[in-house]
């Protein structure tokens, strides 16, 4: 069995959905899982929606009820058009969950407060739609196909809009209704992103948690592989949009791939490796407008070649700087200052400490930072230097290559902060925003010998 994953962009419109059709029944002899994503811009309009229905915005809230009615009609309408019983059954189908979104966000609207939990239920409703229409679509195609709503299988936490799951039990929750409900089909198909809490009120994974999703349900199955189907060629070496002459990465291991994803690349979810990697279940990285190539495949580190993979970066962070006017010690220090951040849930990306002085690279706009802040500064005098990034030189044995940290510092100017991570599978610098668009290019070409035109 193997399990395939398409993003927003591959299932936008009836001809990206048809060319997922045409990949998937490539595959039918190796029992594919598919789990899909709300149609691309859907989830944002689902957002958009909870807040206009939380400010009491009645007139707008039925405008975008009516966009999201009209865009799933109209293509249920294009996929399904020449088979009249079938898009009759669909449009059934997709009526039911937009008239409980409707009752829903009705009630949000009439009361005017949005909890995490009401605010999961309406955003999660993207999802419920696009597999509705999808399966019925694979039917119409001649590909028998039944549809499982993924919040009976992925059990979560209570924390509504970024929900951990309980994986003992989703895995038999999984093992259960897949085994059961998938016999007699040529697939199933399912939802990425969401799920539910043990009460059963639904959870979401968090924004672009679908990959998680399908990692999850690959560990649960025991899958031969997991692709994650995209609109790119697998991971790149930097980031496209900011750097022009990048390259595909062909293999990569998972300890990887985590980093890059950690660390501000966008392919992947940062959470969907730790699932395959338990199993030791491949990841493939592939493109759904461009099936004929190879994308890039996640492996065991020790299938995976040295040097390295990619640049990643992370911009609009804080650099913070806590120094105590005595010698407290390092590992005084470091707990003197988690003890303000931990309970307050503050992300620290990375830190490093002296006898008397503690960095920290953390996010901006992150909440409660200030009251943290403030509390350090009870004992310590605390610096906060704004508008900095990270750049993340990322491979296996990476410390091996020589001569990163002369380079980062003659294209920035400035490095505040430079760390090897503890798995030595990245360098990381922080340096000033304004300065890391060249800085990055140019690393880029240092590395890989690819200047940007």
């Amino acid at each position: 069995m193997i399990v395939m994953k398409f993003g927003g962009t591959s299932v936008q419109d009836e001809a990206a959905i048809g060319r997922v059709i045409a990949i998937v029944r490539e595959r039918l002899r190796e029992r594919p899982l598919v789990v899909v994503s709300a149609l691309a811009r859907v989830t944002r309009l689902l957002c958009d929606l909870a807040d206009e229905a939380r400010d009491q915005h009645e007139e707008v809230v039925r405008d975008l009820l009516s966009q999201l009615r009209e865009r799933h009609y109209d293509l249920s309408r294009k996929l399904l058009g020449g088979s009249p019983e079938l898009l009759q059954a669909c449009l059934e189908d997709v009526e039911k969950h937009l008239k409980a979104l409707q009752t829903f966000v009705g009630g949000v609207c009439l009361i005017g407060e949005l909890s995490p939990r009401s605010e999961a239920r309406i955003i999660s409703t993207g999802e419920i739609l696009s597999s509705t229409i999808i399966s019925h679509a694979f039917n119409a195609s001649g590909i028998s196909c039944h549809w499982v709503d993924a919040r009976r299988m992925i059990t979560t936490d209570d924390n509504y809009l970024s929900a951990r799951p309980l994986m003992d039990v989703t895995r038999a929750n999984v093992k259960r209704i897949i085994g059961l409900e998938s016999r007699g089909t040529d697939l199933t198909v399912t939802q990425g992103f969401v799920a539910s809490t043990e009460a059963g009120a639904t959870s979401v994974l968090g924004f672009e948690g679908s990959d998680y999703s399908a990692a999850i349900f690959g560990m649960a199955l025991g899958a031969e592989r997991v692709e994650i189907w995209t609109d790119v060629d697998g991971m790149r070496t930097a980031d496209p949009r900011v750097v022009q002459s990048t390259g595909k990465i062909d293999v990569i291991s998972y300890e990887e791939a985590a980093e890059m994803a950690a660390m501000g690349a966008r392919v992947l979810h940062p959470l969907t490796i730790e699932p395959a990697r338990s199993r030791n279940i491949p990841i493939r990285v592939l493109n759904s407008m461009n099936p004929s190539c190879e994308g890039t495949l996640i492996i065991r580190g020790d299938e995976s070649p040295d040097g390295p993979k990619s640049v990643a970066f992370r911009d609009g962070i804080l650099f913070v700087k806590v120094s105590s006017a005595k010698l407290e010690g390092v590992t005084d220090m470091f707990g003197k200052v988690f003890a303000e951040l931990y309970p307050r849930r503050i992300p620290v990306m990375l830190a490093k400490a002296t006898e008397s002085e503690v960095y920290l690279v953390i996010p901006e706009d992150v909440p409660c930072l200030e009251e943290a802040v403030t509390r350090l500064r009870s004992w310590a005098e605390v610096t906060l230097f704004r508008d900095k990034a990270i750049l993340s030189v990322i491979g296996r044995n990476i410390v091996g290559f020589e001569g990163l940290g002369d380079k980062v510092i003659s294209l920035s100017g400035k490095v505040y902060l430079a760390n090897v991570s503890a798995n030595m599978m990245s360098e990381n610098f922080v340096i000033d925003s304004d300065r890391l668009s060249g800085t990055l290019s140019g690393i880029h070409g240092y590395i890989f010998g690819k200047e940007d035109a």
